[in-house]
């Protein structure tokens, strides 16, 4: 082939490629943040761990949860196990649930945790070892997800 067939096909295949559709990751509408009033765990003390929903919309919105269960909260190990709840998962009421979100409003939700593998206050589960622990927090409805991203909590 002489080098203008060969100009040719290279510009006729370059037509013919087609680039991957990359869906775009969405932003977090209705964001997801959680804290902690005490973030440093001495024996016999617990702390309230707050995860907050804003729905950043200028319209209501309504997550539609197929359980009775909104926002999961999970207590990690450094090496990413969950230790809380102890069985690394949620036992929810089969009964879908509903949120309603005003525009610009908050939910919010709060539990208890003594740094038990359990939630709950201090000394009413078995206690996690000393360490460092990675709270986060999932809210799975049907129509919508969002993750509060880890904060750190010591237990001593």
């Amino acid at each position: 082939m002489n080098r203008l067939t060969i100009v040719l096909v290279l510009l006729a295949c370059v037509g013919c490629v087609e680039e991957a559709a990359v869906a775009p990751f969405p932003e977090q509408v209705i964001p997801a943040q959680i804290t902690a009033t005490d973030r440093d765990l001495q024996p016999g003390e617990s702390t309230t761990i707050t995860v907050t929903l804003m729905n950043t919309l200028e319209e209501e919105v309504q997550l539609a949860f197929p359980t009775s269960c909104q926002a999961l909260v999970f207590i990690r190990n450094s090496a990413g196990r969950v230790m809380t709840p102890a069985s690394g998962a949620y036992v929810c009421a089969a009964v879908p649930s509903l949120l309603t979100i005003q525009a610009g409003a908050t939910a919010t939700f709060t539990t208890e945790w003594g740094g038990g593998v359990e939630f709950g206050p201090a000394g009413t589960s078995t206690r996690v070892p000393p360490g460092s622990y990675f709270a986060s927090a999932e809210m799975r409805a049907d129509n919508y997800h969002a993750i509060a991203f880890p904060i750190t909590i010591v237990v001593h």
